[in-house]
Formats: structure tokens, sequence, C-alpha cells
């Protein structure tokens, strides 16, 4: 637990930051520099090759923490393990380039009407899916090496500090729109340079592959898991990203870019999940293969209730300020604020379910994500469709928060059915009340005339009385372990002065 505990904290330092810089990109930066229409286009640019990246990753992201520990041995180089992780999706890559090319008619036909200024850019899909595909590929690599800090750097605040001087380039008018998006996605294959470099510096990795120690029944296992994973991510994929895609055929890259602002913010509450998730998996693919299902368990109780605290306090702090963020965007951002309530209580819903979906794609029982995952799709088409042409972005955002609580909800249940586990603690419904006293307080206190300076006041009050109170009850030990650890370090800094 030490691993997760250390990496978990540094991993959610580094996405404050990157949520810090994103709220002053995605709440200020976009949409006083960019149109509606050109924001959204950077949005569906960016889910149009996260689900090319799938297509191509062949299902390798998950195989490489799945059967790593099978491969783990530093003095062989991990057994070539890595010319695995990289030849896989490589072929990927060539696949979905020819994809693109053949069904490129019917792929843009899908936004001539209501997103024609997509067809400019469509081949920018390719270069942005390559960058992001093998990024993530070396990510979960070096997750599976229990090093996951410097990757979450790289796409939490260095993607962001580049777009960020980006948009100052293109506002100054040094470069075109077109050159933007050239630099936009130039970006990303910064950050795979800089981490391909940083993995073959700091860790004992060789590109040759070491085929005699592969056996047909592990291949075999691999091939099957992979493929498996493969329509699994496919489907994990389309859900994350089928309400900008449906969004913006059905509506319009203006409300697409509205609602991807929202979306953002109401997503923000999610640091903590992603971080712990990062560690987390690689370890219980560990404790499966040793057959250590309490620590799973353990894992599984402590990462729901850390999410929940870390989550709740986020959430609170959003709800409390949710007036001011919406004064602060433009008037046309305005309905934005329905999106923003609906998915944060979603993701709230996701946070406390806990890491299900690593036990589940860590065991044997793997395939069910693929099954539930395929249902979920089509509830989420459905959902949008239905939902989209009658309330825009507040369609896809019940679309969304809906598929998150069944696709949640399944997996829960599941994981309680094969493993007698559950994550539920009664420890879950204090921190809730304590949230919603906190809310209360907040909404007390009375509207200055600076927005920045009312975000700021109802931040702190939020942090004391969520926090303070869930401190003094003892209510998580990595909770109580991090404060003390700050108060002894000021304790420290302190002494040294006098």
């Amino acid at each position: 637990m030490g691993v997760i505990f250390r990496q978990s904290i540094q991993n959610t330092i580094i996405s404050y930051i990157g949520v810090a810089l994103g709220f002053v990109i995605t709440i200020w930066m976009y949409p006083n520099i960019l149109t509606p229409e050109q924001y959204g286009l950077t949005r569906v640019l960016l889910s149009l090759a996260m689900v090319s990246t799938q297509l191509g990753s062949l299902g390798i992201k998950n195989t490489i923490i799945r059967f790593f520990p099978f491969f783990r041995d530093k003095e062989e180089n991990h057994h070539g393990f890595l010319f695995l992780s990289l030849i896989v999706p490589l072929v990927g890559f060539l696949l979905l380039g020819l994809g693109l090319y053949i069904f490129r008619p019917q792929i843009t036909q899908y936004f001539v009407e209501r997103s024609e200024l997509l067809l400019d850019y469509y081949w920018f899909i390719l270069p942005l899916a390559f960058s992001i595909l093998f990024f993530h590929v070396i990510t979960k690599f070096v997750q599976a090496l229990y090093d996951t800090v410097l990757s979450s750097f790289l796409m939490d605040v260095a993607v962001r500090i580049l777009t960020a001087l980006l948009l100052i380039i293109y506002f100054m008018g040094w470069v075109t729109f077109y050159q933007f998006i050239i630099l936009f996605v130039l970006n990303y294959g910064i950050v795979l340079f800089i981490l391909f470099v940083y993995m073959l510096w700091t860790s004992n990795v060789s590109l040759i592959p070491d085929f005699d120690f592969l056996n047909r029944s592990l291949i075999q296992k691999m091939m099957n898991y992979s493929l498996f994973s493969f329509f699994g991510g496919i489907a994990s994929i389309i859900v994350s990203n089928i309400d900008i895609i449906m969004l913006s055929s059905l509506a319009g890259l203006d409300d697409t870019g509205i609602y991807a602002i929202a979306f953002y913010i109401g997503s923000a509450i999610t640091i903590t999940r992603q971080s712990i998730y990062k560690i987390s998996s690689p370890v219980i693919a560990d404790a499966f293969k040793d057959r250590n299902f309490d620590l799973i368990e353990q894992i599984y109780k402590r990462s729901s209730l850390n999410q929940v605290l870390a989550g709740g306090l986020l959430f609170c702090g959003v709800i409390a300020s949710l007036y001011n963020l919406m004064d602060i965007l433009p008037e046309e951002y305005s309905g934005g604020a329905r999106v923003i309530i609906i998915i944060g209580l979603a993701n709230m819903f996701d946070m406390v379910t806990g890491i299900n979906g690593a036990i589940i794609l860590n065991s044997k029982h793997y395939r069910f994500d693929l099954y539930s995952t395929v249902l979920l799709i089509i509830i989420t088409v459905i959902l949008n469709y239905l939902l989209i042409p009658i309330y825009g972005i507040v369609g896809a955002a019940i679309g969304t928060g809906s598929a998150i609580i069944i696709y949640n909800t399944l997996k829960l249940f599941y994981v309680w059915l094969r493993f007698s586990m559950q994550p539920f603690q009664w420890k879950m419904l204090l921190i809730v009340l304590i949230g919603i006293l906190s809310l209360a307080v907040a909404y007390l206190i009375p509207h200055p005339i600076n927005n920045y300076l009312d975000i700021l006041l109802r931040s702190v009050v939020v942090t004391i009385t969520y926090v303070l109170p869930l401190w003094m009850m003892n209510i998580s030990d990595e909770l109580n372990q991090l404060i003390e650890g700050i108060l002894n370090q000021a304790k420290a800094l302190l002494s040294k002065k006098n």
C-alpha cells in the first residue's frame, strides 16, 4: 500500500496543478480566444483520435498491465516485453491509417452538415492518434514498473502549458488557425518523445525481443486477453467520447464546445480516482498472480473511501462556486451549469464504486468488461440519440451520466458476486453528510463583487468545514497521514527559522 499511497499523492498534486492550468485554459483562454466552433473542432479531433487510439492499440494497453508480472525480471530486461508492447500497436496503427483512408467518405459524411470545419482537418486525426497511442502504451509500460509520476506530469501539466502558449501565440496573431492546429497536434508528439527517452534512460529495458521465453500457452493467454481487451477498450472509449461526437453531428460544433467546457468542470472531481487507478492496477495484477485476495479487497475498500473523500471535497468546491464559474464564462456558456451538476454527480457515483474495473480486468473474469460495455454502448447511443435533439447539451449530459451509473452498477455487482468483495463502508455516509453541511455553510456567504475573490473565499470555507471534521473523526488513515505530514513539515520549518 505504501507505493500506492506515495504515488497517488504525487499524481494527485500533479493533477491539481493540471486542473488549475486547465481551469485557466478552459474557462478563460479557450472561450475568449477561439470561437465555440474552433474550440469544438479541437475537442472533436481529440475524441476521434482517442477512438482511433483504441482501435490501433489492438488491446495491448491492458495486456501490458495484466501480463507484465509474468515477464518481470530486471536482470533479463524483462524478457523483451517492451518489443511486444510496441510492435503490436505499430501494426494496429498501420491498419488504422488504412481504415481512415478507405472509409474517409463515410466518416466525413457523418459531420458534413453541422461540422463542416472538421472536413478541412480530417487528416490531423492520424498524427494525433499516433502520438496519443504510443504515449498511452509507454505509460502503461512504466506503470507496470510502478512508475507513474512523469507520464502524469507530461499529460496533465506539460501538454496544458504548451497549449496555453499556443493560445497566446494565436491570440497575438503570430500564427493562423491552421498553423495553430498543426502545433496543437505537435504538442502530443513532444510529450511522447520525452516519455520514450525517459523510459529508455531509467529502466532496464531492451527493444530486442526474447522469443525463447515465450511459450504457446502464454502467447495464447495474451492473445485471448488482448482480443477481449481490444473490444472492451473500444466500447469504453466510445462511451467516453460518444457524447462529443454525437453532439457535433446532431447539434453542431458550437454546442460541442460549450458542452466540452462544462464537461471538463464536472469531471475535474475525478482527479484522485485517476491517480489511484494508475498505480493500483499494476499492484492488483501482481496480487492476482500471487493470489493475494486480502490485499485486493483492502485496496478496493480503501481506494473507494479515499476517492469519495477527495472527490466530495472537489465536488462541493465546484458546486459552491458554480455561480461564479458561469459568470466568468462568456454568456453563451451559461447553459452549461446543469451539465456540470449532472456529470459531477455521475462521477461521484463512479468514485463510490472504487477500482472495480481494475479488479475485473486483471482477473480471469476479464471478459465481463467487454459484455458490460457492449450493453453500455447500446444504452448510451440510444439515450444520446433520443435526448440530444430535445435537450441539447443537457440531453448529452443525462445520457453520459446515466451510462456512467449503469456501467459502474454492473461492475459493482459482478465483483460482489464473483469475489465476495464490495467497497462500501459506513464512514462514507459521514463523508456525504459533512459534504452537505459544508455546502450549506458556503451558500450562506453573500456574493461579493469580484468573482475570483468569491471563488477563493468559498474554496477556503468548504475546505475547512469539510476536511477539519473528517480529520478529527479519523475517517481515513491516508488523510490523517497526509495532514499530519504537512503539519510536521510546517513545524520543522518554523523551528528552523527560530
